[in-house]
């Protein structure tokens, strides 16, 4: 091993892991602590007084209210050198909470050593609604388990898939008054939801589905789908799509990609970083545009998959090498 290979093991921080590994920010968490060799304290009481220390933080597995989380992470970074990787970022479209929580994040990232997001889209919220210019890094989120080259078999060819919690904005009603449009110009498309309701908003799936009936769209609401048959899931429906508007980094879209599925994607300033970090993975559109889009992938199947030899890096592993090069440009 070099000195500088020494160097950088030697300053990858304890991990601090909150929530359950049901979620998303969490099992990343411990995906990027495994793949970096980092050691893992599920209890900030347990870590070394000192000692440099990485959180993936959103504020609302911290706490329900966004100033009690900041100043628990205040807290913590007084005890030891802290840093962060900031999701879920906040933006206007938040609603009531969004002052709250942009006071928050702004405290997390002055209280922190140094930040990071994933995505430069997060960066530029950060610095317009956190912390004016404020100095991050970006490491984008990997791609895990792809197998774009896989076989394509047993699809639905008439479902179309929305993947990930129901709450407001995700994109669920859109889908289906869209599959309403499709219907009536002669294509017997139904939706199929791969996901229950996000914490708080069970009545969303009743709202969803009393609407959906009313046009005429019949919704299958699968509940939680159990991670050894997510991938399966993916690959089954006919028309993958990720229509939710207040997006800042999406977990969603990038198990769509390593399901080998090509989805279609509502346009931000978000999907078109990633579609320039991974071309030919994401199929944009707009409000006008959504329905001729799905036209298009229902009478051209092959449209809605990563075509073999497509470049979805980074994976995990690249990750991981970022994150040790940044913390070892920090660790002074």
């Amino acid at each position: 091993m070099t000195i500088s290979a020494r160097r950088t093991t030697a300053v990858v921080p304890h991990h601090l892991l909150l929530g359950p590994d049901t979620h998303g920010v969490t099992r990343y968490a411990g995906e990027v602590a495994g793949a970096a060799g980092a050691l893992v304290v599920r209890d900030a009481r347990l870590l070394p007084e000192g000692a440099p220390a990485h959180l993936h933080v959103t504020d609302r597995l911290v706490s329900p209210d966004p100033t009690a989380a900041a100043e628990l992470v205040e807290t913590l970074a007084r005890r030891v050198r802290l840093t962060v990787t900031l999701h879920d970022v906040p933006q206007p479209t938040d609603g009531p909470r969004f002052r709250e929580r942009t006071a928050a994040y702004g405290r997390i990232v002055r209280a922190s050593t140094a930040w990071a997001t994933n995505s430069w889209h997060e960066h530029a919220l950060v610095n317009r609604w956190c912390v004016a210019d404020a100095d991050g890094t970006v490491i984008p989120l990997p791609i895990q388990g792809a197998s774009p080259e896989a076989g394509r078999r047993d699809v639905d060819a008439h479902v179309l898939g929305v993947f990930g919690f129901i709450y407001p904005g995700k994109g669920h009603r859109q889908v289906a008054r869209a599959a309403a449009a499709l219907r009536r110009s002669g294509h017997p498309v139904t939706v199929r939801v791969l996901g229950g309701a996000a914490r708080h908003h069970e009545d969303e799936i009743d709202e969803l589905q009393r609407s959906s009936h009313a046009r005429g769209v019949p919704v299958e609401v699968t509940g939680r789908v159990p991670e050894a048959e997510v991938r399966d899931a993916l690959r089954r429906v006919g028309v993958p799509v990720a229509a939710h508007r207040n997006v800042s980094a999406s977990g969603s879209v990038n198990s769509w990609i390593a399901a080998g599925r090509r989805p279609l994607v509502r346009d931000s300033a978000y999907a078109r970083e990633m579609a320039a970090l991974r071309p030919g993975t994401l199929t944009l559109f707009d409000d006008s545009t959504l329905v001729p889009r799905l036209e298009d992938a229902l009478r051209q199947p092959a449209s809605t998959w990563i075509e073999p030899g497509t470049d979805l890096g980074p994976r995990l592993e690249d990750t991981a090498a970022a994150y040790r090069s940044w913390w070892a440009s920090v660790a002074g």
